[in-house]
């Protein structure tokens, strides 16, 4: 055989092997959001398996899963489908064990009275599979009823009908569509046509009470609006949103999530709930017995699916396609260690969070391709044993061997009515990898759970929730240096300013270092003190002195002024106590103020660094100075100010005089104060700000010889100069900017030709 022969063979079989490691990928891209709301690219979490669409009965014949609306497991594995074909009219629940093949399935069947039954368009399902409530309970939705058969068999036990109360109308219609049954028996069903909460139901069926009614939630204009309106429609629209589906907290086996599914003007309160996360406007709610939400929303963005879902948020990356508006919450599934994901059926998406709140990670799309999905509609997860061969060490020869043990997999499945059947999706060592760590946490086992949290970074080092834990872990362990570093790589400012209180805490606590700064206060407050005694001396001596002055007594002017601004600025104007290099100064110090303030920050008050270079903070001193000097003196000129051009420049310039001074104090606490101190280092900048309008206000008045009114309205005046100032200078610039592109084009063209 010919060399070129060989390598054509060799070629061949290469193509013949693409198509099978291009099916392999997985067709979606795995996310999260950082605490900005970027979006971050994860490692796969969960991959797809296999797409079951059809099952083998044991007459051979094959039933295809056309319509499954809901999907249960239980702790063996086994499957529960509803699966609804409403064209034929054919309703049943199939249930499959946990390798999928067929067991049994429920369509016909003789109810209590020992008459044939069916179902009438079934919802959902829901599994206790041991223990005194044992029972497959079946929401039977048409039929007003939940029916409830024997888990392994399939066989008829009872069924639960309408609740009987005084809180109940008698004449409206039940529709259950989603049931669960705690640890206790209670049994809580949500109720498509049932608008006051969900329904809470002893084990035997007798109605105990409502629980978590929704509240409507409409904006302050629109429930004017329909106040004002006489149609009984619009008076009839604040009936509130019903629950759509409910899951047991399979950790605690008490709590109960519920979803609900917000249409019309009730999307903008779950979209402003994303950032303020209440419970109010939330999707989705985790319910105790009394029906109070405690659902913890510690993530950087409420739980309730998609995080850039405003239409003007510029999407990249992954979310380049995504539908705008917030997600549409179809179902809920509890997982391992009090995680939870959710779908959202507009995007064909899977979000999952753990207890506290926390995104970890997103995944799923729409598509025909194995993972994507047509129309999702229902999720559970999944505990598969499987025997597999794993290395084992020999401590007797120190070498690995391969041993069968038994290990548990971590499956979601997903239904999906748009194409049929359900998808398989297997747990990655990622997603295995963060289950431990959150596991260990919730174990109060810190120190290993910050083992496993580093081992995540190792492996996902843009996920900013695991800097966050991570940095939460060490905090709990005293280690408080170690804990700030990683509050800093995601920006957390919260859990930063906890961790830096005990930093200071510690160092405080060393009396060497406290008495130090206790005599460098007392040494600072002297300094000042002194400074401004200085200044007084100086000032006395300057009043009665006749001819120039020296450059350090215009520049100690300034102290007075700050104290005294009708007789400072009189004399400044007659009596020439102040010069325009004294004012150019104080302005040249207030740029220094602001470009210490700008890089000098605590990280607390701008863990970014978004506070500008140099150069900015130089122009825009330059440019309000400016402006304000020009547009005053074209305005005053016109309304007979007696102040000249010079006359304003110096008067704004010492107005500047105490602004710098307090702008460099409050920039040096951030670096020592914060959480709820901070509201001190804005109280001292506010504080500079007025103190330095109401100067330039008084500066104004005295310099152009104003009574108050004419100086309040030349004060407008001199704002609404500038901002015409500007837009002229912007029209300017814009104009010679096409000017100078028009000639460049001109030239351009003639050079080609």
């Amino acid at each position: 055989m010919s060399k070129l022969i060989r390598i054509s063979l060799i070629v061949l079989a290469l193509l013949m092997l693409l198509p099978v490691v291009v099916s392999a990928t997985v067709p979606y891209s795995t996310y999260t959001y950082s605490i900005g709301g970027s979006v971050l690219d994860s490692p796969d979490a969960y991959v797809p398996q296999e797409k079951i669409r059809s099952v083998t009965l044991p007459d051979g014949t094959v039933k295809k899963l056309a319509n499954p609306s809901d999907i249960e497991t239980d702790t063996s594995g086994n499957i529960y489908i509803v699966d609804s074909d409403v064209a034929n009219g054919d309703y049943s629940l199939i249930v499959l064990d946990d390798h999928y093949n067929f067991k049994y399935m429920i369509k016909n069947f003789v109810n209590g009275n020992g008459v044939d039954d069916s179902f009438n368009a079934p919802s959902s399902s829901f599994v206790v599979d041991d223990g005194d409530f044992k029972g497959l309970y079946v929401c039977d939705t048409e039929n007003a009823r939940i029916v409830v058969f024997e888990p392994e068999t399939g066989e008829f036990i009872r069924e639960i009908k309408k609740p009987v109360s005084n809180l109940i109308d008698e004449t409206a219609k039940y529709s259950p569509v989603s049931c669960v049954v705690d640890k206790y028996g209670r049994i809580y069903v949500a109720s498509a046509t049932t608008n006051e909460g969900v329904i809470v139901m002893t084990f035997q069926g007798d109605f105990i009470n409502f629980i978590g009614a929704p509240k409507v939630v409409v904006s302050a204009l629109e429930a004017l609006l329909r106040k004002l309106s006489s149609k009984a429609a619009d008076n009839q629209a604040f009936i509130p949103t019903a629950y759509t589906t409910l899951d047991l907290d399979k950790t605690t086996g008490e709590f109960v999530y519920a979803t609900i599914n917000y249409t019309g003007d009730e999307e903008d309160a779950q979209l402003q709930q994303l950032k303020v996360k209440l419970s109010d406007g939330s999707p989705v709610r985790l319910l105790n017995a009394n029906g109070d939400d405690i659902m913890k929303r510690n993530g950087f963005f409420a739980p309730a699916g998609e995080v850039a879902v405003d239409s003007k948020t510029p999407l990249t990356g992954v979310n380049k396609n995504s539908p705008k508006g917030v997600s549409d919450i179809i179902d809920i599934a509890s997982g391992p260690n009090g995680v939870w994901s959710i779908i959202d059926q507009k995007r064909s998406k899977i979000y999952t969070y753990d207890r506290d709140g926390n995104l970890l990670y997103i995944f799923g799309d729409k598509g025909s391709q194995l993972g994507n999905l047509t129309t999702a509609k229902a999720i559970t997860y999944q505990y598969v044993d499987e025997i597999e061969s794993v290395k084992v060490l020999n401590e007797e020869t120190g070498e690995y061997e391969l041993e069968d043990q038994i290990v548990t997999h971590v499956n979601i499945l997903v239904s999906d009515t748009g194409q049929g059947g359900f998808t398989i999706y297997r747990r990655t060592e990622y997603a295995a990898l963060l289950d431990e760590a959150i596991s260990l946490q919730n174990d109060r086992d810190y120190n290993g759970a910050a083992e496993k949290w580093n081992e995540v970074l190792t492996m996902n080092n843009n996920f900013d929730t695991a800097y966050v834990e991570m940095g939460k872990s060490l905090y709990r362990q005293g280690e408080y240096e170690e804990a700030v570093k990683y509050f800093q790589n995601a920006y957390d400012v919260e859990n930063y300013a906890l961790a830096f209180k005990e930093i200071r805490k510690e160092k405080l606590s060393n009396p060497f270092v406290f008495i130090a700064l206790i005599v460098g206060i007392v040494l600072v407050l002297w300094g000042i003190g002194q400074v401004f005694k200085k200044a007084a001396k100086i000032n006395k001596a300057t009043a009665l002195k006749t001819g120039p002055r020296k450059f350090t007594e215009e520049l100690t002017f300034g102290f007075h002024l700050m104290f005294h601004p009708f007789d400072g600025y009189w004399d400044l104007k007659h009596e020439k106590r102040g010069s325009v290099r004294a004012a150019t100064t104080f302005v040249i110090a207030t740029m220094v103020a602001f470009i210490y303030q700008s890089q000098g920050k605590g990280y607390y008050y701008d863990p970014q660094r978004t506070g500008g270079s140099a150069l900015s903070q130089i122009l825009t001193v330059i440019v309000v100075f400016g402006l304000w000097v020009v547009a005053n003196w074209c305005f005053t000129t016109l309304f007979d100010g007696e102040g000249s051009l010079k006359d304003i420049y110096i008067a704004v310039g010492y107005a500047l005089f105490p602004l710098p001074f307090m702008v460099i104090v409050s920039t040096i606490l951030t670096n020592v104060l914060v959480g709820t101190e901070a509201q001190i280092t804005t109280m001292i900048v506010a504080i500079a700000y007025i103190w330095m309008a109401l100067l330039v206000i008084i500066g104004m008045q005295v310099t152009h010889d104003y009574s108050m009114g004419k100086n309040v309205l030349t004060v407008i005046a001199t704002i609404v100069g500038m901002i015409f100032i500007m837009f002229l200078a912007l029209l300017f610039i814009s104009l010679i900017t096409k000017m100078i592109a028009l000639v460049t084009t001109i030239s351009s063209e003639l050079s080609y030709r």
